[in-house]
């Protein structure tokens, strides 16, 4: 075998070495995207986990959301930060359907709590107020959605209920 023979035997196996590395490389960055949207799942999970399990721990959120009454400065407080906390994970959910971790399907799906949460005017009185705490395009989003949304009755539905 002459020395240009095995420099052309060389480059071959060379150029397969490189398709076997793309191929693995490829397999692990599938491996990786798919990982990273499992865990941005269970985050989101948790995240409504948490403000489902707000409402078990506190039930009277709803009706301080609903009732005709004024509610106190206390009851406010208990509101405005429950919001900012389940706005804050429909933001994060928002951010990681903007990079492309989150689907479009599962972003919809998730998004649509928002209607739930600024489902009554108190609440969105409240997010007029607490808007300013997030990222500007989110909050330009939140509000186009609800500018012709009407509010939920939700509440008066539940008090129903035998």
């Amino acid at each position: 075998m002459t020395l240009d023979q095995i420099a052309q035997v060389a480059q071959i196996i060379g150029v397969a070495i490189v398709a076997v590395t793309l191929i693995y490389l490829t397999i692990q960055i599938k491996q990786g995207t798919a990982q990273l949207r499992s865990d941005t799942r269970q985050t989101q999970l948790e995240n409504d986990q948490t403000g489902v399990y707000k409402f078990v721990e506190y039930p009277e959120l709803g009706r301080i959301f609903s009732q005709e009454e004024t509610p106190t400065f206390s009851e406010k407080t208990q509101l405005f930060f429950w919001m900012i906390g389940q706005m804050r994970a429909r933001e994060y959910e928002w951010l990681q359907y903007k990079s492309g971790a989150m689907d479009q399907g599962s972003w919809e799906t998730y998004r649509d709590v928002i209607y739930f949460v600024l489902g009554t005017e108190r609440a969105r009185d409240l997010w007029e107020i607490c808007a300013a705490y997030f990222n500007p395009e989110f909050v330009e989003m939140v509000e186009a959605m609800t500018a012709d949304s009407g509010t939920t009755d939700l509440w008066d539905r539940l008090a129903k209920v035998r």
